[in-house]
């Protein structure tokens, strides 16, 4: 017999994802029981499901669905830059703004911070700084090689 667990109260969780590159972990805060629920691999038959107070999942911008951005994101994923849903791991916002100026780059999109904004939900504004801020730190040069050998 098993043993039933009351998940009423939850409200956040943290969720740790082990990837090639190295640890993930995740702090989400104000999820529905149902979400948290799944999150944990439990099923459960909703009948009313409860508008979430928080932004869905990101979609991938359509400048993002071709064949050959695939491949540049999927580089990024295998070396534990991006989860499998193209999101940043452990990437500063200089990082950030130099992985999303690299892509744009290669693929000649010109709405750099629109699109990675979208995918990343943060404002096209505060990637765009971060780019600035990149570009005054030393430490980017050595950044910037790495995605080359990456991209290349």
């Amino acid at each position: 017999m098993s043993e039933k667990q009351d998940f009423s109260g939850v409200t956040h969780y943290t969720q740790v994802d082990v990837q090639p590159g190295g640890i993930n972990i995740q702090h989400v805060e104000h999820l529905h029981q149902a979400d948290i629920l799944q999150a944990l691999g439990i099923e459960l038959e909703v009948k009313h499901a409860a508008k979430a107070n928080f932004p869905p999942a990101c979609a991938v911008p359509e400048k993002l669905k071709s064949e050959e951005a695939k491949a540049l994101m999927e580089d990024l994923v295998d070396t534990g830059m991006l989860t499998k849903d193209w999101q940043p791991i452990r990437l500063s916002g200089s990082e950030r703004a130099l992985v999303a100026k690299a892509v744009c780059d290669r693929l000649d999109i010109k709405e750099v911070w629109q699109v990675f904004g979208q995918l990343w939900n943060e404002k096209p504004e505060t990637l765009r700084s971060y780019l600035n801020k990149a570009l005054e730190q030393k430490k980017s040069l050595d950044f910037q090689e790495k995605l080359k050998n990456i991209l290349d």
